[in-house]
């Protein structure tokens, strides 16, 4: 009877191991979400600096897709946290996707894995990053103009539009930026790039 449980156990380690090796999908390395963040801040600040130089008032999908392309350049810039290129993606409900670019052609292809998310929480004045273990950090965010900047104000029309509310990050457990740690897989960036 031992044996027939010992040889059960081994054919289903032998199952989960090929059914992992097929079907698992591609695990990316893991990003530390305080360069995230910081990177997003800056990226944030710088952009909406430059709306104001330029006199622009309402963001399009023109200028949308102008911070996202310079959001995804401050993300890779040096020194680099993280071993691969970062391609970035602005979803349906203003989310930001980070995801590995290997071939940085700036289009997510079969086999490029999703590495963070970033998120605007509105309603707490956040901003928040999630790795794909489902580890968030968030940082606090109150820079000059930004929460009624035109960028934020599109993006937050975007969540609007996809259903979520203010209160939807309310419950959401949340590490705070000054007590984040990134893991032991993900690379450390550096200091912290500043404004």
């Amino acid at each position: 009877m031992f044996s027939k449980i010992k040889g059960i156990a081994f054919l289903a380690v032998i199952a989960f191991i090929g059914y992992s090796l097929l079907f698992g999908g591609k695990s990316e390395q893991t990003a530390d979400l305080g360069q995230v963040l910081d990177r997003t801040e800056f990226a944030l600040t710088r952009y909406q600096g430059h709306l104001e130089q330029n006199g622009i008032t309402q963001v399009a999908e023109t200028e949308m897709a102008q911070f996202t392309g310079f959001y995804t350049e401050v993300l890779n810039a040096e020194p680099r946290f993280y071993d691969g290129t970062f391609g970035l993606s602005v979803m349906q409900d203003a989310k930001f996707l980070g995801y590995a670019d290997a071939n940085a052609n700036g289009v997510q292809d079969e086999g490029e894995g999703d590495v963070f998310t970033v998120e605007i929480d509105e309603a707490n004045n956040r901003l928040i990053a999630t790795d794909m273990a489902g580890n968030s950090s968030g940082l606090r965010f109150s820079g000059t103009g930004f929460l009624a900047g035109v960028l934020i104000g599109n993006l937050i029309g975007r969540q609007r539009a996809a259903g979520i509310t203010p209160a939807s990050f309310n419950n959401r457990s949340v590490t705070p930026r000054s007590s984040y740690r990134a893991p032991s897989s993900a690379r450390s960036g550096g200091p912290r790039m500043g404004k």
